[in-house]
């Protein structure tokens, strides 16, 4: 995606949306190529989800993500890595300013995995805006005190989780080629560090 034609989707937002929202985010979504369905999945998702945005004025905050392949949890209590096969770029767009820039986001729970036995092992998915790497969440299994079952099976394309800017504002999203995204010095590198050291 070129800075042209980023700025297009700019003035198309700020033209076209009945929003109750000043500002707004852009997300730029590379889906794994090798894992075609699940792109397939996310083209059908991201039509929806901007149709949505654009038309309503009260538009969902958040973007939410696929469990790309069926997932088998045995090992209670302890963190199970997902990788979410996706790897972006948010950019927050100010209105008033008529700017862009590239910022970080969050990765919360879906409300619907209360229904589940699983949570989000940091509860909050901190991206900075220089990550570039694959989205992975950590889950764990907390098995329900009447269950006999030694495992939980999750199926793939559940959704968990979802994408939110930190000012919850609505988010445009554009399905990418990796090299569209832009490059930084971190990349995919530091997920998950220990947090010890300096």
């Amino acid at each position: 995606m070129t800075e042209n034609h980023t700025q297009n989707i700019f003035n198309l937002i700020c033209n076209s949306f009945p929003n109750t929202c000043h500002n707004f985010a852009i997300l730029k979504l590379a889906v794994n190529y090798n894992n075609a369905d699940l792109k397939d999945l996310y083209y059908k998702k991201v039509d929806a989800h901007n149709e949505a945005m654009l038309s309503n004025p009260f538009p969902d905050s958040g973007f939410d993500l696929f469990v790309p392949e069926p997932v088998v949890f045995s090992d209670e209590n302890n963190s199970k890595f997902i990788d979410f096969q996706v790897k972006t770029e948010m950019l927050y767009c100010n209105v008033a300013t008529n700017t862009m820039r590239t910022c970080g986001y969050y990765i919360y729970p879906r409300s619907s995995i209360s229904k589940t036995p699983l949570m989000l092992a940091n509860h909050t998915g901190i991206i900075d805006s220089g990550y570039r790497g694959s989205l992975i969440g950590a889950f764990r299994w907390l098995r329900f005190l009447n269950s006999s079952s030694d495992f939980y099976a999750l199926d793939p394309y559940t959704r968990l989780t979802q994408i939110c800017h930190p000012t919850l504002c609505p988010i445009y999203v554009v399905i990418v080629d990796e090299s569209q995204l832009s490059t930084t010095e971190r990349n995919d590198g530091g997920f998950g560090s220990t947090g010890t050291g300096v």
